[in-house]
């Protein structure tokens, strides 16, 4: 019996209350992705059912917000991205006001860099106060969301600070790296002790306020 695929909706239903997006990778020999990529719109049927996502949106929508998701771990952000562009429009077409800031990650930006006119006019417009790319594989030295994470040090812990939610998206390996950005953050911007440091991201943790979904690879 084949088990079920979990795929992250990549859209929001407010803008668009008829429908969801999802967005995948096709794999070599890969079930699901081959079988999705054949379907023929508006003759072909697929099984599918959603279940509660763990990637919710503060209540206050000033709450600033930190997102992480290289590679198709964009997915649930394009959903975000979506909301508050819907808020803009409802807003006469000024962003909300509050802190959007993502993080993403590719291997090269004219091979991978998925919704890349989405992304740059997001953040144009001031969707996205924010907006960090790390290509790995277009340096000598490899760079990854962590290390961009790093040297945004600061910035975001001042967001931290004033409440910011955190939502990190993708492999697994990937999100423990992500964290342990956070935790040295919390150390070297805080003034935290490793062990101290450590507590304060299990915490938010714990309240909701960093939140992950992972897989392996």
């Amino acid at each position: 019996k084949i088990q079920p695929r979990f795929y992250t909706i990549s859209s929001s239903s407010n803008a668009q209350p008829s429908g969801v997006s999802i967005t995948m990778s096709v794999l070599k020999g890969g079930v699901c992705t081959n079988y999705l990529k054949d379907l023929k719109a508006g003759s072909d049927y697929a099984p599918i059912f959603v279940r509660p996502s763990t990637f919710r949106l503060p209540a206050q929508v000033s709450t600033p917000i930190i997102m992480v998701g290289p590679g198709t771990g964009l997915a649930p952000f394009m959903g975000f991205v979506q909301e508050f562009e819907h808020k803009s429009k409802e807003n006469g077409g000024k962003p909300v006001e509050g802190e959007r800031v993502l993080f993403f990650g590719c291997r090269k930006r004219d091979v991978d860099f998925i919704y890349r006119e989405e992304l740059n006019a997001a953040h144009e417009s001031g969707v996205l106060t924010g907006l960090h790319l790390a290509f790995s594989r277009e340096e000598a030295k490899k760079v990854y969301v962590q290390h961009l994470i790093a040297k945004q040090a600061k910035s975001l812990w001042k967001m931290l600070s004033a409440g910011a939610y955190v939502y990190v998206c993708g492999a697994t390996a990937m999100g423990r790296d992500v964290k342990d950005a956070f935790i040295e953050i919390a150390r070297s911007e805080g003034g935290k002790s490793a062990d101290d440091a450590k507590a304060m991201l299990d915490k938010l943790q714990d309240s909701g306020r960093y939140v992950q979904e992972l897989w392996s690879t």
